[in-house]
Formats: C-alpha cells, sequence, structure tokens
C-alpha cells in the first residue's frame, strides 16, 4: 500500500510477536499503531495483552465493517473505482440493450455493493 504496510505471517506465532516486542522495547517506542481490519485488531489485541505494549488502532478496510467508525481508510477508494466502473459497463449496457450483473468486493459486508447500487442508479426490470 501507499503507507508501505502488509500483513505478517510471522506476527501470527508466539515467536514472532515476541520478537517484535523485543524491538519495540529495544528502540524505547511508546506504541505501536495497527492500521487495518478486524484481523488485525485481533493481533494487536493479543500482542498488548501478552506484551503489555500499548496499541493505537487505525481502520483500513475496503469491507467498511469496523464497530465504531463511519467509514474506514480505503473504503471510499474502492466505493469509486466500482462506481467507475459501473459507469463504464453502463455505456456498453445501453449501446446494446442488455443487463449487466457486476460483482464486488467486500467479504461478508454489503457496503461497497449498496452503496455503488444506489450511486449507480441500479435498477432491475
Amino acid at each position: 500500500t501507499i503507507l508501505k504496510s502488509a500483513r505478517s505471517q510471522e506476527f501470527r506465532t508466539e515467536e514472532g510477536r515476541a520478537k517484535a516486542a523485543q524491538t519495540i522495547k529495544k528502540y524505547n517506542i511508546d506504541a505501536l499503531v495497527a492500521i487495518g481490519g478486524d484481523g488485525t485488531f485481533t493481533g494487536a489485541s493479543i500482542f498488548s495483552k501478552e506484551h503489555d505494549i500499548k496499541v493505537v488502532g487505525i481502520p483500513a478496510t475496503i469491507d467498511n465493517d469496523i464497530i465504531g467508525t463511519d467509514e474506514t481508510i480505503g473504503y471510499d477508494t474502492a466505493l469509486n473505482t466500482a462506481l467507475d466502473a459501473v459507469d463504464k459497463i453502463r455505456d456498453t449496457a445501453d449501446a446494446h440493450e442488455r443487463m449487466f450483473l457486476v460483482e464486488v468486493m467486500g467479504r461478508d459486508a454489503g457496503f461497497i455493493a449498496l452503496e455503488t447500487s444506489i450511486a449507480g442508479g441500479a435498477e432491475l426490470g
């Protein structure tokens, strides 16, 4: 990502989290900033409890399914990308009198699908 964040398989293990805690303490870092979604926050919570290190969570997921925030980092970009695609598909659909079905990401959350449908003027008929 632009923030240079990435998933860490090593952080999923107790040894990996211990190594991270050791590094944080070695460099006198005050807190860990966890940027992500449910999985990130679950891991950060476990890490904080295991090593008594402060953690700040910043919600960033296109799913927009983090409780306590109206909109997550990444959601608006995903929504606008989907809407741009729908606008282009609509031109083809209108020109050829066809219907198109559009599938978007969002895992178990339907926010991108719902808002793209509303903003894109989805209709069935």
